[in-house]
């Protein structure tokens, strides 16, 4: 594996780890400013890093609101290509959150699993995500899996 795949991978399992505790440093950190572009797993799309503050500030607090339980953000299947300064993760993954009485329109008690994939480019020396983009994932329609 090389340098550029080992902090792909790095910054992959970031953004993984980063949705099940809700780190807004972390986006902050490793997203890119205005030109950031989220096709959000539920069907909406976000635009700019501000976008998806303010998303995830919502969703924290939805959460908040729930009883407590554990919250699972995990991903397999990961599929790491490098080219130039532009690489992308693709992978399966699953998110399970209760996002309380007032989250109905984030998916309630969500347990989903997803297809995935992330974009990210590198600018000054280091890599920035620029683009994610989640959708349900259904096996076996028309035979695919």
């Amino acid at each position: 594996m090389s340098d550029d795949e080992r902090r792909i991978r790095e910054l992959h399992d970031g953004w993984v780890t980063a949705n099940g505790t809700g780190d807004i440093d972390w986006l902050r950190a490793h997203l890119t400013g205005d030109d950031f572009v989220m096709w959000n797993t539920l069907g909406s799309n976000f635009f700019g890093l501000d976008g998806i503050v303010e998303l995830w500030k919502q969703l924290i607090a939805m959460a908040g609101e729930a009883e407590p339980g554990k919250v699972v953000s995990e991903s397999w299947d990961e599929r790491i290509m490098v080219g130039g300064d532009l690489a992308v993760v693709s992978y399966l993954c699953r998110l399970t959150v209760d996002f309380g009485p007032g989250g109905e329109e984030a998916g309630g008690n969500l347990d989903e699993r997803y297809r995935a994939t992330e974009v990210y480019q590198r600018r000054d020396g280091d890599w920035k995500m620029i683009h994610y983009h989640g959708s349900p994932h259904q096996p076996g329609v028309m035979g695919g899996s």
